[in-house]
């Protein structure tokens, strides 16, 4: 069952949570719905989670929580990874995942400036993937990776230190437009001076 893949990853992870940096590099397991359920307080998906683990609810809700927190939010994670599923999801689970996740991480819920984080983060992935711009989702061909795109990945994932970069909306890595014109500024003050 696939809903039985997410649970025991999000089990396993919460007691041995060595394993989340191992868990952040791999895809996601099949079924997150379901742990985006039970964080949300919903009550047959904890039965049905509870029928599949033989394990208390609380320790449950916890592993989800875990789950949620440490392998679809964090820092790195990108927008799709962000709501629970990958680039070939359908607009309508997408809408879905993020309207679980915000029911979760309401205000109205917790005022913990954690959570809060966390649920801009989700509306910002919400807004990346929902935008004009993101056509190129819906494409046969997204995600789907180049030789040229892998080493650019390669390439800009380790900078050289000291090197002053920022990120493009589309993810990259990008050295800052200032960077030519403070050269261009040091070269001329170094000639002009006798």
């Amino acid at each position: 069952m696939s809903d039985a893949d997410a649970l025991k990853t999000a089990i396993d992870l919460f007691y041995l949570p060595s394993q989340v940096r191992a868990t952040r590099t791999r895809p996601l397991p099949k079924g997150t719905k379901l742990l985006l359920l039970i964080a949300a307080g919903d009550a047959d998906a904890m039965r049905t989670a509870q029928d599949l683990s033989r394990r208390p609810s609380a320790a449950i809700h916890e592993a989800a929580t875990f789950f949620i927190e440490q392998i679809l939010l964090e820092h790195g994670a990108d927008e799709y990874r962000t709501l629970g599923l990958d680039h070939t999801a359908p607009i309508s689970e997408l809408r879905a995942h993020m309207a679980l996740l915000m029911k979760w991480l309401h205000p109205d819920i917790s005022s913990d400036d954690r959570r809060s984080a966390m649920a801009r983060q989700v509306i910002r992935a919400w807004k990346q993937i929902n935008s004009p711009s993101s056509a190129t989702r819906r494409s046969p061909s997204a995600g789907i990776e180049t030789a040229a795109s892998q080493h650019r990945i390669t390439y800009f994932a380790t900078p050289q230190r000291g090197t002053p970069y920022r990120v493009s909306s589309d993810g990259w890595r990008m050295r800052k437009p200032g960077w030519i014109r403070k050269l261009v500024i040091a070269l001329a003050r170094k000639s002009a001076v006798p």
